[in-house]
């Protein structure tokens, strides 16, 4: 479980910020806004599971299988948060995962991302992540990310 008191290290963070820090823009940039972070964790939100258009829907729905894209996705901004600028990488696992819910349809409240770095290095990391709308958990998992050479 994630724990402990995250500080910012920089004010707001814009959206076009955020999109230079992933490998993804425009729709499928799901991560709305960053919360908080520090050195060992990042809490991120976002509302982009509401959207009718969302480039993950499939005949009009959206699985919770999606949401370990909103994790890689936070973690991904955290880990170039961290390098002061994209690093680019991949997710080579994830582990443990634990969903509480089938679909993303029924969940009208904003979705908290919060991810902790367990161990990080100059190959990778792993995190441990929870993703919830307000007090409801949807998702516990952990996750490996590779970093590219530099």
């Amino acid at each position: 479980m994630i724990t402990g008191r995250m500080k910012n290290r920089q004010p707001k963070i814009s959206q076009l910020q955020i999109e230079q820090l992933i490998p993804h823009s425009g729709p499928m940039s799901l991560i709305d806004r960053i919360d908080a972070w520090d050195e060992n964790s990042i809490q991120c939100r976002t509302a982009s599971h509401r959207r009718p258009d969302h480039p993950l829907r499939r005949n009009g729905s959206l699985s919770a299988l999606h949401l370990l894209e909103y994790g890689a996705q936070c973690i991904a901004i955290h880990g170039g948060l961290l390098a002061g600028g994209s690093r680019p990488g991949f997710l080579a696992a994830v582990k443990n995962a634990h969903f509480h819910v089938e679909m993303l349809d029924n969940i009208q409240l904003e979705l908290t991302i919060r991810a902790q770095s367990e161990i990080q290095d100059r190959n990778g990391a792993i995190y441990q992540f929870t993703i919830s709308a307000g007090k409801k958990r949807l998702l516990e998992a952990h996750a490996t990310v590779m970093y590219k050479p530099s």
